[in-house]
């Protein structure tokens, strides 16, 4: 996506809380956030070559899917118009949905809106599936459910090369929300030798994820990689469900550091993140990046509800 060049506005912010100074823990912030207001944080990393590809190939459209409030088929609408390509999202729910301000965005962005039952939605992976909807949308390409396959892998090869790293080059750990596994992949297959992995899966019963994360590591060629695991229990309910204890979090973390963090994905990794620390989870001196994917606009359907 030539359109956005991220290397300026990608920044590692030390993160100062009273608890990593309690248990003598250094915390950055890698602000993907920064990358684009609509294309933002992993967004732009899952979808570069997955878009690239499409282009190369004479694609006239892209068909994927999401949610009603999905950062990925938001961000892929932006994309598609910026580089001309018909977009459709297979969205899960009814066409009620049409009107909240993310996918009231991306059908402004030219984006078919295909609402579907959560029976169809759990198709999306099916072979047969995708040859229907290829019948129905000549000429497209697929990318799957949040932009996670090889491509997306691939996307964030050239991460660790961006300058921000020089002012903490090797940390022992890096941690991000997980929805998909894509990103999670990708920072697998591209982080220093020495940096292990924790991803903070979002939703409920996500010991799948394990599968997944490694088939993705293989399809992308990086192979069985080890240096990486999940914590299942920061979920907080289930994907986008919200604790009080989540929204406070948001509420005390915005008040501390001046950063929005998003209910679905950032919020709970911090939130996370930070009851480990507080449990005594790593050992003093150790050095971790945390990762903002973005997803901010997220918040606006949390914020309408006044759930945050």
């Amino acid at each position: 996506m030539s359109f956005i060049d991220p290397s300026q506005s990608i920044r590692l912010d030390p993160l100062p809380l009273s608890i990593c100074k309690q248990h003598q823990i250094t915390l950055h912030l890698l602000r993907l956030d920064l990358i684009h207001p609509l294309v933002s944080g992993n967004k732009w990393f899952k979808l570069r070559y997955n878009l690239q590809q499409a282009k190369a190939c004479g694609a006239s459209q892209v068909v994927s899917f999401g949610g009603a409030f999905s950062n990925h088929l938001h961000a892929l609408a932006w994309a598609g118009k910026q580089l001309g390509i018909r977009t459709v999202g297979v969205v899960r729910g009814e066409p009620e949905y049409a009107q909240n301000p993310t996918l009231s965005d991306a059908a402004g962005w030219g984006m078919e809106l295909k609402f579907v039952s959560r029976a169809e939605y759990r198709q999306r992976d099916d072979a047969l599936y995708h040859k229907a909807l290829l019948a129905s949308y000549p000429g497209a390409v697929i990318v799957p459910e949040g932009g996670s396959n090889a491509l997306a892998v691939k996307g964030f090869e050239d991460l660790f090369e961006h300058p921000c790293w020089q002012h903490v080059p090797n940390p022992d750990l890096l941690v991000s929300a997980c929805g998909t596994g894509g990103t999670l992949a990708g920072l697998i297959a591209a982080r220093p030798a020495t940096t292990n992995v924790l991803g903070i899966p979002v939703l409920k019963g996500a010991n799948f994820l394990y599968a997944d994360i490694q088939r993705l590591l293989e399809e992308s060629g990086a192979g069985p990689v080890g240096g990486w695991q999940l914590d299942l229990d920061g979920h907080e309910g289930g994907y986008a469900k919200l604790s009080a204890d989540l929204v406070q979090f948001m509420r005390d973390f915005y008040a501390e550091t001046n950063i929005e963090l998003d209910p679905v994905y950032t919020g709970k990794m911090m939130f996370r993140l930070h009851k480990l620390i507080a449990q005594g989870t790593f050992r003093a001196g150790t050095s971790i990046v945390a990762v903002h994917t973005g997803g901010l606009q997220g918040r606006r359907g949390f914020l309408a509800r006044g759930l945050i």
